[in-house]
């Protein structure tokens, strides 16, 4: 098969049931390849040859030369430190990103190593540190928090009261809601250049002990991310003190906001803010963005993140501080000492597709990142093709550390809210905190005519998961066919998670009128609550189970989790015949083991 088929419809035996899936890529020629060589090449070359090739990454990202129907090539064997922003091609004529060239798949990781043993400095006994961010003034932050003031937002049945009197703000909540967008607090518009680093300094109390959630983004839809917390955290005590947070800018953008999401705060809490100042500001530290998800040691462990400093007791236990932008690490000896490799994974995605029509991804290799591999909403006629994606997520999603609400999340390939026409094939997804794939959304979105096939998944906590909320989304033709998934919830992750939920097939509750959603010809097995797990019954349609092989080592666990009630092997029969599901599932014994990666014979015989 080529790389685009004239008319790509997913009409395969597996998908028969399913309703036509469209993906119109027609055969094209592409305009132009572009060349990335991260030894050899150079951002000021045309890139149009391997002699003349890009360097890095944010190279390709500010492409403005790309055309639909061009392709970007990256050096196979060579390795790009951080993330990449695709651009969008159009119908018929995406943008390709491959490779050229012999060797290992080209691979892009979003971390930071700290493998020099002059990267830490003792902080106590057993206990080490990277080195203190030093943070300088520059300059005048010019614009910036020059928009038309700051207003509140409330959602979710918050109930916070507001007072804005010269440089004081007050905010007394009876109730701050559940989630953090439940109370918004913002500043827009203003002018943000890239590169730069702006900080905001407050004084700040509170009646209760409380983080609050610092944000640079867009002011409107949609409201994608403008900069990263690069430094600083703001924290509200009894007592008034300093506090200040760095954004980084990685736009060049006139319609900045800054947001501060108070929602889930304490009942009953009284902040006050006082004396905002803002300045440029540069920094002398390591960048690890917002939070050190996971630190991955020799590419084969995963260090276990703690959430204070006082929890550092075990060998490679290790905590991110927020304020002073530095991780603690416990080891007897010198981390650097101890392990060849300590990569420090960043909270953000590794390819972030939000708002990308028209792409291609082929032959690629994502790792190392503590948010997605492949992230973002409102994605259209995306293909992700050949890719391996591995050690990803772990970063704490609301930031709230040791005092507030701790989510830890992480997909290898997410298609979040407003995901058309997306197709997933012949990839290789392991060790991801939360799903390998998944595609969700919550608030008013479409999702639909997107078709996960031919995929090998192991040791992630969930194989494949969905949900959609809430009753005004909608969900339409989705397939998850002829994929092996093996060891769910055998990851690095689930011994760390505070919901260990280890599953192949998850399906949490799901409000969105749902239709067309085929489940067919996959392998199943082991996971260490259940193989299948889905909550409550779907609007208009259930899914389609059909055709899976169902195989658990330990016979003692569940096959399925079905409306909360529990089927283990001997109940299998009767559960299928009360759900009118599974008519032709095979219940076998399987060596995961020996699928573990790459025996493509055994593969082809499971799973046609």
């Amino acid at each position: 098969m080529t790389l685009f088929d004239a008319v790509l419809i997913c009409a395969r035996r597996s998908l028969s049931l399913a309703a036509p899936f469209l993906f119109a890529l027609s055969a094209v020629a592409t305009a132009t390849d572009y060349y990335v060589d991260s030894v050899a090449g150079d951002d000021k070359a045309s890139g149009k040859s391997p002699a003349a090739a890009w360097k890095t990454l944010d190279r390709v990202s500010e492409a403005k030369e790309l055309a639909p129907g061009d392709a970007v090539k990256f050096k196979s064997g060579s390795i790009w430190r951080g993330g990449l922003k695709p651009r969008s091609g159009e119908p018929g004529k995406p943008i390709v990103y491959t490779s050229y060239g012999r060797g290992a798949k080209p691979s892009f990781w979003r971390s930071v190593a700290r493998d020099v043993e002059a990267d830490w400095v003792r902080a106590g006994e057993n206990l080490w540190a990277t080195r203190t961010t030093e943070v300088r003034k520059v300059g005048p932050a010019d614009g910036f928090l020059s928009g038309k003031g700051w207003s509140l937002h409330q959602e979710g049945g918050a109930k916070v009261k507001y007072e804005a009197k010269d440089s004081r703000y007050v905010f007394a909540g009876e109730n701050f809601g559940t989630k953090p967008n439940s109370v918004q607090w913002m500043n827009s518009p203003f002018p943000i250049e890239k590169g730069r680093c702006y900080r905001l300094s407050a004084d700040v109390k509170s009646t209760k002990p409380v983080d609050i959630l610092p944000s640079l983004m867009m002011s409107g839809s949609p409201w994608s991310s403008y900069g990263d917390v690069a430094y600083g955290a703001i924290h509200g005590e009894p007592q008034p003190t300093r506090q200040s947070v760095v954004f980084r800018s990685r736009v060049d953008a006139k319609d900045a906001r800054v947001t501060f999401y108070m929602g889930g705060l304490p009942e009953d809490t009284t902040v006050e803010i006082s004396n905002i100042a803002v300045d440029e500001v540069a920094i002398d530290a390591f960048d690890f963005g917002p939070d050190v998800g996971n630190i991955i040691l020799d590419g084969k462990k995963a260090a276990f993140k703690r959430w204070t400093r006082d929890d550092l007791k075990a060998q490679d236990d290790f905590w991110f501080d927020r304020k002073e932008g530095r991780v603690f690490f416990y080891s007897k000896e010198n981390p650097a000492k101890t392990y060849r490799s300590l990569e420090a994974a960043v909270m953000l995605h590794v390819i972030d597709h939000s708002s990308v029509h028209d792409a291609v991804f082929d032959g690629l290799d994502l790792r190392y990142g503590a948010a997605h591999g492949f992230g973002g909403a409102s994605s259209k006629r995306l293909i992700i093709r050949n890719c391996d994606i591995c050690w990803i997520g772990g970063g704490d999603q609301y930031r709230g550390g040791g005092e507030g609400r701790r989510v830890r999340y992480g997909n290898g390939i997410e298609f979040w809210a407003d995901a058309e026409d997306n197709l997933v094939e012949n990839c290789r997804l392991w060790e991801v905190y939360d799903a390998a794939i998944t595609n969700q959304g919550s608030g008013t979105n479409v999702e639909k005519n997107i078709v996960y096939r031919n995929n090998l998944i192991w040791n992630c906590e969930y194989s494949f998961e969905y949900w959609n909320r809430d009753e005004t989304s909608k969900t339409e033709n989705v397939s998850f066919v002829d994929n092996v998934c093996l060891n769910a919830g055998y990851g690095w992750g689930h011994v760390q998670r505070p919901d260990p939920n280890g599953r192949c097939l998850m399906f949490y509750s799901n409000t969105a009128q749902t239709k067309n959603f085929l489940v067919k010809g996959n392998v199943f097995a082991n996971a260490t609550e259940s193989l299948v797990r889905s909550d409550v019954a779907w609007t208009p349609e259930q899914p389609v189970l059909d055709g899976n092989v169902y195989s658990q080592e330990n016979q003692a666990l569940p096959y399925v989790l079905w409306r909360k009630e529990k089927i283990f092997r001997d109940g299998f029969d009767a559960w299928r015949k009360d759900a009118g599901e599974e008519k032709g599932a095979k219940l076998e014994k399987i060596d995961a083991a020996s699928l573990i990666p790459g025996n493509d014979a055994v593969l082809d015989g499971l799973t046609k």
